[in-house]
């Protein structure tokens, strides 16, 4: 697993202390947003997706929140450039409060090549979340450890047949002036395990930490493959003061995983078990109107 580095902040003096204010919303504001995403197996590029939704502020039993609709998706590979923009669109729209009460719910997971583009977007959306206290960071306070774990849940039933994971969140201010912060959040393992584990073998550390990504894929035939080890991601977002909108954002995540390759049902047979590391490199993009 890749050790994060030591971030030294450098945060200029000045006079006020709240810097990270809750989203304002606008009715009937709308904001598009450009997600670029490259992937790498084992080091080597697996392709780069490239997709845009939209969301306009509705009010919803008294509360505004942001409407997010797929707008379109390509998907870029050394052999070809696919367009999913038919598939893009199928997907239904979902709501997400940034308000002080406000919640980033994942949406229901039914389309398998929109996924990444779900769970990604929420993701940034989720990092600076009132549920993970982004709002608490300031100058004179510029880390804020969360307390509890959180567990996620990223099945389709589809090409995902089960997946979890759990992670612990810390929130650094980067860098402030009067009208721009830079917020570093950290999604990392806990010090335990805190997985359910499907095997015995997952409950115990495969690498320095403990395995916190759990995942069955279908497979060949009626087999499937079994992937486990430890997740982590990082995100630094740009956020407007005024209003506390995202800017601009970007995420690196990687997994160190070990794959059951072609398991029965069961679990309890498998053609081979394989090392191989997923990295993910993404950038979030405000597009203007």
């Amino acid at each position: 697993m890749i050790k994060l580095l030591t971030l030294v902040f450098l945060i200029p003096v000045v006079s006020f202390s709240q810097t990270i204010k809750y989203r304002q919303y606008k009715p009937g504001e709308i904001t598009r947003y450009k997600l670029t995403s490259e992937i790498y197996h084992n080091g080597k590029s697996a392709g780069k997706t490239v997709s845009i939704a939209g969301s306009k502020v509705v009010n919803d039993s008294g509360y505004f929140s942001e409407e997010i609709r797929r707008l379109s998706k390509i998907s870029i590979s050394v052999q070809d450039t696919i367009n999913l923009d038919s598939i893009g669109i199928k997907v239904k729209p979902c709501k997400i409060f940034l308000s002080p009460n406000g919640k980033v719910l994942l949406p229901k997971l039914a389309i398998p090549e929109m996924v990444g583009d779900i769970t990604d977007l929420n993701t940034f959306y989720v990092a600076i979340s009132p549920a993970l206290n982004a709002q608490k960071i300031s100058v004179k306070k510029p880390k804020h450890i969360n307390d509890k774990t959180i567990k996620g849940n990223f099945a389709d039933s589809v090409t995902i047949l089960y997946g979890t994971d759990c992670i612990r969140v810390t929130q650094n201010l980067v860098s402030a002036t009067k009208r721009y912060s830079v917020i570093k959040t950290g999604f990392e393992p806990p010090s335990f395990s805190c997985l359910l584990p499907l095997l015995d073998t997952i409950e115990k550390k495969t690498f320095d930490y403990s395995n916190n990504f759990q995942m069955i894929r279908k497979g060949t035939d009626d087999k499937v493959n079994l992937v486990w080890g430890v997740e982590t991601f990082t995100i630094i977002t740009d956020i407007d003061n005024k209003n506390g909108q995202i800017l601009a954002a970007t995420m690196t995540n990687f997994l160190n995983l070990r794959m059951r390759y072609n398991a029965s049902k069961d679990l309890k047979t498998y053609a081979a078990e394989i090392p191989f590391t997923i990295t993910r490199n993404l950038k979030l993009e405000l597009l203007a109107q």
